[in-house]
């Protein structure tokens, strides 16, 4: 069972990135971890502001930017702390990303979460292609949260449901200690999904054929004997998972087979649970029956309006 130490949870001083905190604040004080709040100060760099603003030659100095840091994060701090956690600050003086991801590499067993995106300017970093960045340098786990302007649903303190997709290779399974240990740790039931293919991507896959020449296609009834078969292979699967997952502790554990493109299929399954958080490996293995994960999380990430926990394949502990 993978068991976090902490949380670091990088702000920009925006209310954007601030809607990370409650989350954050509710996993803390339901897994008894600290915080640590990491706002990253660039460097002066007067060619890439001149460059960038050709009409300014002037940015706030570095100094006087990480000074209004420590007085935000000071003021975050004293929030937290008074509801009885324990908190800590950094001020990585480096671009945000490589700030977030030094932090948290001083702990290969802190989990991160970001926001998706904050405010652009001077003085703000653009926390989109930071949390991009952030996922794909960083070998902790990274939670998540998009933030739109309008979203559909607000993080709040804690999810109420783990909706974790599997595809049945060992890479996928990465992310069950996760689970393990938040579903045990915060009480939360857990939906395991698997995602089979329909018919007509079996037809697809199989006019691929050897070579450049398509390949007889089978007869319908076949390909819906695969598509049974498929189905029922993976609900034994599955039942397979949840009694590990039971055996480590997990309370409530739900499973689902359907059919359809795995990336829609967990954006619809996600919109029908409100405050639902997914957990997923970045990838798993390709072909007919499999997911490739790492797609697949990217487009979660960017089109559903839940937190989504990922553990770059490969790199779980």
């Amino acid at each position: 069972m993978a068991a976090y130490t902490r949380i670091i949870l990088p702000l920009d001083g925006s209310g954007t990135s601030e809607q990370g905190i409650p989350l954050a604040r509710g996993m803390a004080l339901q897994l008894s971890l600290p915080i640590k709040l990491v706002y990253a100060v660039e460097p002066d760099s007067p060619a890439i502001t001149q460059s960038l603003y050709s009409n300014r030659r002037w940015m706030e100095p570095a100094s006087v930017r990480e000074d209004r840091a420590r007085d935000y994060l000071e003021m975050i701090s004293s929030q937290l702390t008074a509801d009885g956690l324990e908190v800590e600050a950094a001020i990585p003086y480096r671009d945000p990303a490589g700030g977030i991801v030094e932090e948290a590499g001083r702990d290969p067993n802190a989990l991160i979460v970001i926001t998706s995106h904050g405010r652009s300017g001077l003085a703000r970093w653009w926390l989109g292609s930071v949390a991009d960045k952030v996922l794909h340098m960083s070998d902790n786990p990274v939670l998540v949260i998009r933030i739109r302007e309008q979203p559909f649903r607000s993080p709040g303190e804690s999810p109420g449901r783990l909706i974790v997709p599997l595809d049945g290779s060992e890479l996928a399974e990465l992310v069950l200690p996760h689970v393990a240990h938040l579903a045990t740790g915060m009480g939360l039931p857990v939906t395991l999904l698997q995602i089979t293919p329909p018919e007509e991507e079996y037809y697809r896959f199989a006019a691929m054929g050897p070579g450049l020449a398509p390949a007889p296609l089978p007869s319908s009834p076949s390909i819906t004997e695969l598509v049974q078969v498929a189905a029922q292979e993976g609900a034994a699967y599955l039942d397979g998972v949840k009694s590990r997952l039971t055996g480590e502790g997990v309370q409530e554990v739900d499973t689902e087979v359907t059919l359809g493109t795995p990336a829609d299929v967990i954006v619809d399954r996600v919109s029908e649970d409100d405050g639902s958080l997914v957990a997923m490996t970045t990838h798993g293995r390709s072909g007919v029956g499999r997911m490739m994960l790492g797609s697949v999380a990217e487009r979660v990430i960017r089109q559903s309006g839940c937190p989504v926990l990922v553990v770059r394949a490969g790199r779980a502990g």
